[in-house]
C-alpha cells in the first residue's frame, strides 16, 4: 500500500483509545504544549480584499444527489477532465453513541481496513485513508479516474464482506495486540468528551479489558450499527458523468452488495442532522474555581504511559448554530492558542472547546489558577482589527494548503462543509459563507464573544474540568482546594 494507507493505519490506532472527538483534542501530541506563533499583522489597509468564493470554495457545480437501493445517500461532485478519483463514505457513530464502545468501534474499523486494503492492493496507485470527525468515521479511497469502476467495486465488496464473524475476530486480535497504555492527554480528552456530551467514557476510551470482553454478538451488532447504509453518505469527486453506463452499473452494485440490515437505521432524512454530534439533553451549570457553584474535577483513572505526567483539561460546549457564531468561536480559539494549548472542534450546531494544562506536583492548584487568569486576560482584551483580519487569513490559508496537500480532494471539503451547513440545502454554499463571515469580523464582536464563552469565571456557565495521570500525591494537594470525583 501507499504512504497514505500507512498513515491511515496510524490514525486508526489512535482511534482505539480516543474515538469521536477525543482523539482530535489531543492531536497525537506526546510531549509539548501545542500552541501557535503569534499573528504578526501588517499595518495599513492597502492589502487587496479577499474574495471568499475563492477561499476553500472549489468551482464545483451543484452535485448529483441520489439515494442508492440500500438507502445510502450519494453526492456526486463532477469535475470535467479530472484525472483523479476520490470516494468518501461517512459513517455516523453519534446516532448509536450510547450503544457503541471505543473498543467495538475500533475493531469494526480495523475489519473494514483489512478487507478494503486487500481489495485496493490489486488496483494501481489506489490509496486508503481512515479518520474520524465529530460524530462520524470517514473511509476515503483515492486513485486514478480511469479506475473509477474498479474503485467503486472494491468499496462495495469491502462493505459487504467486512462484517464476517471470522474477520471481526481477526480484527479484534490485531487491535488488542497493538494496544498500549493511553497517554494522560488522551485519557483526559476522552473524559472531557464523556462529561460534556453525556457519553459513557467507554464510548471514547478503550481499555485492554474492554477489548478482551468484546463478544461475537457485540461485535456483529456494532458492525451493523456503524455500517448501516441508511444512515451513511457516499461522496464522489470524479471527472466521470454518473450516467455513464459503466459508472452507473458500479454505483448500482454498491447499492445492492452493501445491504441494509433489518431493525436498524435512525430514520433521520437529513445528512446534516445524522452525521454530527447532537447537543446533550441538559446544560452544565457550574463555573470553575469560584467560591460559589465551583465545578468539581472529575479524575479519570487508568494506566498511562508515563507516571508524573498529570494533565487537566478545562472545557465547555459552545452553541454554534450560525456561520457567524462558528467564525467567532474559531477566531477566538486561534488567538488564544498563541499562548495556551486550546482546541476547538466544530460539529454543526455545537462546538467543543478544550484547554490542556500540564500541572506540576509541587503546586497544581496554582498552575490551574494561572491558566484561568491568562484565559481571563485574553477574554478582556480588545484585539486590533488588523490582527483579527490577519488571523482569519492565516486560518483560511492553512485550510487551502491542507486541501492542496490532500490532492485537491473535493470530498474532504464537502465533508467539512456539512459541519458548517445549517441543513442539506446549505452544504453547497457553506464554505463561501463561512469565509465571508470570518473576513467581516469586528474587534468588539470578538471581545464580547470571548468574554461570554471563553472566560471561565465571569462568562456563561457550563465549564467542566477533568484530570488524568494524577497520582495520590497530586490528589491530596488538589483535594485541599477542589472537590474531586473519581
Amino acid at each position: 500500500m501507499t504512504r497514505r494507507s500507512e498513515l491511515g493505519s496510524r490514525r486508526r490506532a489512535r482511534l482505539l483509545v480516543a474515538m469521536s472527538l477525543a482523539g482530535a483534542l489531543t492531536g497525537g501530541c506526546r510531549c509539548k504544549q501545542d500552541t501557535l506563533p503569534p499573528v504578526v499583522f501588517e499595518q495599513g489597509s492597502d492589502r487587496a480584499p479577499i474574495d471568499p468564493n475563492s477561499v476553500l470554495a472549489p468551482p464545483w457545480e451543484p452535485p448529483l444527489v441520489a439515494q442508492l437501493d440500500n438507502g445510502a445517500m450519494l453526492h456526486w461532485l463532477r469535475e470535467p477532465q479530472n484525472l483523479a478519483f476520490h470516494a468518501r463514505v461517512l459513517l455516523p457513530i453519534s446516532i448509536s453513541a450510547d450503544k457503541l464502545s471505543a473498543a467495538a468501534t475500533a475493531t469494526v474499523i480495523e475489519a473494514i481496513e483489512l478487507r478494503l486494503a486487500g481489495r485496493l492492493r490489486r488496483i494501481q496507485d489506489a490509496e486508503l485513508d481512515i479518520r474520524s470527525r465529530p460524530g462520524r468515521i470517514e473511509l476515503a479511497i483515492h486513485g486514478r479516474d480511469s479506475d473509477a469502476e474498479l474503485l467503486l467495486e472494491a468499496l462495495a465488496e469491502a462493505l459487504a464482506e467486512a462484517g464476517d464473524a471470522k474477520l471481526l475476530a481477526v480484527a479484534q486480535g490485531k487491535v488488542l495486540a497493538r494496544h498500549r497504555a493511553a497517554e494522560a492527554s488522551s485519557l483526559a480528552a476522552a473524559g472531557l468528551v464523556s462529561v460534556l456530551l453525556e457519553h459513557p467514557v467507554a464510548h471514547d476510551y478503550a481499555s485492554k479489558q474492554d477489548l478482551v470482553d468484546l463478544s461475537k454478538n457485540r461485535l456483529e451488532r456494532a458492525w451493523t450499527m456503524i455500517t448501516d447504509p441508511r444512515d451513511a453518505l457516499v461522496i464522489v469527486h470524479s471527472g466521470h458523468d454518473p450516467s455513464d453506463p459503466a459508472i452507473s452499473d458500479a454505483v448500482t452494485r454498491l447499492g445492492s452488495r452493501w445491504k441494509a440490515p433489518l431493525g436498524f437505521g435512525s430514520g433521520k432524512p437529513a445528512v446534516t442532522e445524522r452525521l454530527r454530534e447532537s447537543p446533550p439533553k441538559k446544560a452544565q451549570t457550574t463555573y470553575l474555581l469560584t467560591e460559589t457553584r465551583a465545578a468539581p474535577m472529575r479524575i479519570f483513572m487508568g494506566k498511562t504511559e508515563r507516571s508524573g505526567q498529570a494533565v487537566v483539561m478545562l472545557g465547555r460546549l459552545i452553541p454554534t448554530p450560525t456561520p457567524e457564531q462558528r467564525t467567532l468561536a474559531r477566531i477566538s480559539q486561534r488567538i488564544m492558542q498563541e499562548s495556551l494549548d486550546a482546541r476547538l472542534l466544530v460539529a454543526g450546531p455545537i462546538s467543543l472547546l478544550a484547554v490542556r494544562v500540564r500541572i506540576s506536583s509541587t503546586d497544581p492548584v496554582t498552575d490551574l489558577e494561572q491558566i484561568i487568569a491568562r484565559m481571563q486576560a485574553f477574554s478582556a482584551e480588545t484585539h486590533p482589527g488588523a490582527r483579527i483580519d490577519q488571523a482569519a487569513q492565516l486560518w483560511l490559508g492553512a485550510r487551502v494548503v491542507e486541501a492542496s496537500l490532500a490532492g485537491e480532494d473535493w470530498t474532504a471539503l464537502w465533508s467539512e462543509s456539512i459541519d458548517l451547513a445549517g441543513d442539506d440545502r446549505e452544504i453547497f454554499v457553506a464554505l463561501a459563507r463561512d469565509a465571508q463571515a470570518m473576513l467581516e469580523l469586528e474587534p468588539e464582536q470578538v471581545r464580547a464573544y470571548m468574554a461570554k464563552w471563553f472566560d471561565p469565571q465571569a462568562g456563561e456557565p457550563g465549564w467542566v474540568w477533568v484530570g488524568a495521570g494524577i497520582d495520590d500525591n497530586f490528589k491530596a494537594k488538589l483535594e485541599a482546594r477542589i472537590r474531586l470525583y473519581q
